[in-house]
């Protein structure tokens, strides 16, 4: 039952690349390149060529001592395990961006890594311990990764089976989220909105979260979280016992799904109403 949520309520959060105004100075400035082509890559849900870049560009840094850059491709490649549901290795990349950051003094950073490491905590079976270090992290948490605290908040109730708690928190990611106008994070959250709703039985109100997650989707650079919706809506039509609609969806998921990811197959899938209600 817990492997069944942890793939089809995988998170999906992503920590924007940030440049400085006048680019780094060389050779740090063809690292940083070779970062930026890995996270295109990442967004298009090219996950195995991504990883590839991501690695020489942290050789790269780590042999031009660069630890700022070290952080970040330690936290991006962590973030690929943690999209195809490895979690072991997931925590192992994350740790170790943490720490770097934290020597950099990049507290914003470390606080996403450590946010990033708890949830995967939670995905690995410890959703109550994880609730519990979200709300001891909250009041470290800066303004800039509020949206990221109450996505986490979001997801950790989803996996506690607490639909109530998820949708408090989505309030809160929503409204921070369209005042920042990312496109990316509330085609996120809608997911999870969705997901909420049909936990309680609402499966039109989660019908209309997910059409609102695919539009939202579509106007972001970054579409490797679209097969997380559309399987999402296989996933509703299934627990209304509309198997050919479910098939569509599904096969639709399938197509869309980045490589390396853990597909669910279509009987777990199916089976998944009584476990997500």
């Amino acid at each position: 039952m817990r492997t069944m949520q942890t793939i089809l309520l995988a998170a999906a959060l992503a920590l924007m690349v940030k440049c400085a105004g006048s680019g780094p100075p060389l050779p740090d400035r063809a690292v940083e390149e070779r970062g930026r082509t890995a996270a295109e890559l990442f967004g298009t849900g090219k996950f195995a060529a991504a990883m590839e870049m991501y690695r020489r560009a942290l050789v790269e840094a780590e042999q031009l001592d660069l630890p700022g850059l070290q952080a970040r491709y330690w936290f991006n490649i962590g973030r690929i395990y943690y999209e195809c549901s490895e979690y072991d290795s997931a925590m192992r990349y994350f740790r170790k961006s943490r720490m770097l950051f934290i020597e950099k003094g990049r507290g914003g950073e470390a606080m996403t890594a450590e946010i990033f490491m708890v949830l995967t905590r939670a995905y690995a079976g410890d959703a109550d311990s994880a609730d519990i270090l979200l709300q001891m992290l909250a009041p470290a948490v800066g303004r800039d990764d509020q949206a990221v605290l109450a996505t986490a908040r979001t997801i950790v109730g989803l996996l506690k089976g607490d639909p109530d708690a998820a949708d408090r928190e989505c309030v809160r990611a929503l409204e921070l989220l369209r005042r920042r106008k990312d496109v990316h994070g509330l085609g996120v959250i809608y997911y999870y909105k969705a997901m909420s709703s049909f936990m309680r039985g609402e499966r039109g109100n989660a019908r209309q979260c997910l059409d609102t997650s695919l539009i939202y989707f579509r106007r972001s650079p970054a579409r490797y979280r679209t097969w997380r919706t559309l399987l999402g809506r296989a996933i509703v039509e299934y627990g209304d016992g509309k198997i050919d609609e479910g098939d569509n969806w599904y096969r639709r998921a399938a197509a869309a799904a980045p490589d390396m990811v853990n597909f669910p197959s279509r009987d777990m899938v199916r089976r998944c109403p009584s476990v997500l209600q």
